[in-house]
Protein backbone atom coordinates (compact mmCIF):
# COMPACT_ATOMS: atom_id res chain seq x y z
CA UNK A 1 0.00 0.00 0.00
CA UNK A 2 1.09 3.43 -0.40
CA UNK A 3 0.95 6.56 1.09
CA UNK A 4 -2.12 7.87 -0.73
CA UNK A 5 -4.14 4.84 0.32
CA UNK A 6 -3.02 5.08 4.01
CA UNK A 7 -4.09 8.79 3.99
CA UNK A 8 -7.44 7.88 2.32
CA UNK A 9 -8.24 4.96 4.84
CA UNK A 10 -7.36 6.99 7.84
CA UNK A 11 -9.84 9.40 6.97
CA UNK A 12 -12.75 7.00 6.26
CA UNK A 13 -12.07 4.87 9.17
CA UNK A 14 -13.31 7.49 11.58
CA UNK A 15 -16.15 8.26 9.62
CA UNK A 16 -17.58 4.53 9.44
CA UNK A 17 -17.05 4.23 13.09
CA UNK A 18 -19.14 7.11 14.07
CA UNK A 19 -22.14 5.92 11.81
CA UNK A 20 -21.89 2.41 13.65
CA UNK A 21 -21.99 4.21 16.98
CA UNK A 22 -24.74 6.66 15.61
CA UNK A 23 -26.72 3.35 14.50
CA UNK A 24 -26.36 1.59 17.36
CA UNK A 25 -27.19 4.02 19.90
CA UNK A 26 -29.98 6.12 17.94
CA UNK A 27 -31.53 4.46 15.11
CA UNK A 28 -31.72 0.74 16.22
CA UNK A 29 -33.21 1.43 19.50
CA UNK A 30 -35.82 3.55 17.61
CA UNK A 31 -36.64 1.10 15.14
CA UNK A 32 -37.52 -1.26 18.26
CA UNK A 33 -39.80 1.42 19.93
CA UNK A 34 -41.51 1.91 17.05
CA UNK A 35 -41.89 -1.78 15.82
CA UNK A 36 -43.42 -2.38 19.79
CA UNK A 37 -45.81 0.28 19.30
CA UNK A 38 -47.06 -0.76 15.97
CA UNK A 39 -47.63 -4.16 17.75
CA UNK A 40 -49.28 -2.46 20.32
CA UNK A 41 -51.73 -0.64 18.10
CA UNK A 42 -52.40 -3.78 15.52
CA UNK A 43 -52.98 -5.71 18.68
CA UNK A 44 -56.08 -3.19 19.84
CA UNK A 45 -59.19 -5.46 20.84
CA UNK A 46 -62.49 -4.65 21.88
CA UNK A 47 -62.89 -3.65 25.78
CA UNK A 48 -59.11 -2.04 25.73
CA UNK A 49 -58.88 1.28 27.63
CA UNK A 50 -56.87 3.01 25.92
CA UNK A 51 -54.88 6.74 26.09
CA UNK A 52 -54.24 8.73 23.23
CA UNK A 53 -51.22 11.42 22.67
CA UNK A 54 -53.47 14.31 23.14
CA UNK A 55 -54.42 12.52 26.39
CA UNK A 56 -58.01 11.42 25.82
CA UNK A 57 -58.93 8.26 27.69
CA UNK A 58 -61.33 5.87 26.37
CA UNK A 59 -62.44 2.44 26.03
CA UNK A 60 -62.33 0.67 22.74
CA UNK A 61 -66.03 -0.35 20.54
CA UNK A 62 -64.83 -1.70 17.46
CA UNK A 63 -61.60 -1.75 15.63
CA UNK A 64 -61.03 -0.70 12.04
CA UNK A 65 -58.14 -1.09 9.46
CA UNK A 66 -56.92 2.38 10.26
CA UNK A 67 -58.93 3.82 12.86
CA UNK A 68 -60.61 2.93 16.69
CA UNK A 69 -64.12 3.71 17.59
CA UNK A 70 -64.73 4.36 21.38
CA UNK A 71 -66.37 5.99 24.02
CA UNK A 72 -65.37 8.32 26.13
CA UNK A 73 -66.14 10.10 29.62
CA UNK A 74 -69.05 9.37 31.74
CA UNK A 75 -71.92 10.10 29.53
CA UNK A 76 -69.79 7.43 26.81
CA UNK A 77 -69.73 9.67 23.67
CA UNK A 78 -68.41 7.99 20.46
CA UNK A 79 -65.47 9.02 19.04
CA UNK A 80 -63.20 7.77 16.40
CA UNK A 81 -59.37 7.85 16.84
CA UNK A 82 -56.95 7.03 13.99
CA UNK A 83 -54.56 4.14 15.37
CA UNK A 84 -51.41 5.95 15.34
CA UNK A 85 -52.84 8.37 17.65
CA UNK A 86 -53.07 6.01 20.35
CA UNK A 87 -50.43 6.45 22.77
CA UNK A 88 -50.74 3.19 25.13
CA UNK A 89 -53.12 0.82 26.08
CA UNK A 90 -53.69 0.69 29.65
CA UNK A 91 -56.28 -2.93 30.47
CA UNK A 92 -57.35 -3.39 34.07
CA UNK A 93 -57.37 -7.51 33.85
CA UNK A 94 -53.61 -7.11 31.64
CA UNK A 95 -51.55 -9.65 33.06
CA UNK A 96 -48.41 -6.86 33.75
CA UNK A 97 -50.66 -4.67 35.86
CA UNK A 98 -51.34 -7.34 37.90
CA UNK A 99 -47.82 -8.58 39.00
CA UNK A 100 -46.82 -5.31 39.45
CA UNK A 101 -49.78 -4.40 41.62
CA UNK A 102 -48.58 -7.84 43.70
CA UNK A 103 -45.31 -6.85 44.01
CA UNK A 104 -46.01 -3.50 45.53
CA UNK A 105 -48.22 -5.49 47.85
CA UNK A 106 -45.23 -7.90 48.70
CA UNK A 107 -43.23 -5.25 49.34
CA UNK A 108 -45.40 -3.38 51.68
CA UNK A 109 -46.22 -6.30 53.82
CA UNK A 110 -42.30 -7.11 53.81
CA UNK A 111 -41.93 -3.80 54.89
CA UNK A 112 -44.92 -3.82 57.53
CA UNK A 113 -43.07 -6.80 59.04
CA UNK A 114 -39.83 -5.11 59.41
CA UNK A 115 -41.68 -2.28 61.29
CA UNK A 116 -43.00 -4.55 63.21
CA UNK A 117 -40.16 -6.49 64.51
CA UNK A 118 -38.29 -3.35 65.08
CA UNK A 119 -41.56 -2.17 67.81
CA UNK A 120 -41.05 -5.43 68.98
CA UNK A 121 -37.34 -5.12 69.56
CA UNK A 122 -38.18 -1.80 71.00
CA UNK A 123 -40.26 -2.51 73.77
CA UNK A 124 -38.47 -5.80 74.75
CA UNK A 125 -35.52 -2.97 75.84
CA UNK A 126 -37.68 -1.12 77.83
CA UNK A 127 -38.74 -3.27 80.69
CA UNK A 128 -34.74 -4.24 81.15
CA UNK A 129 -34.01 -0.55 81.17
CA UNK A 130 -36.23 0.19 84.07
Amino acid sequence: MNQQTLNNLSVFVPLILFFVILWFFLIRPQRKKDQETKRMRDSLAVGDNIITIGGIVGTVMKVKEESVIGYVGSDKTKMEFMKWAIAQVVNKSDKAAKETAKQTSDKESVEGSKIKRLKKKEDSADPVSE
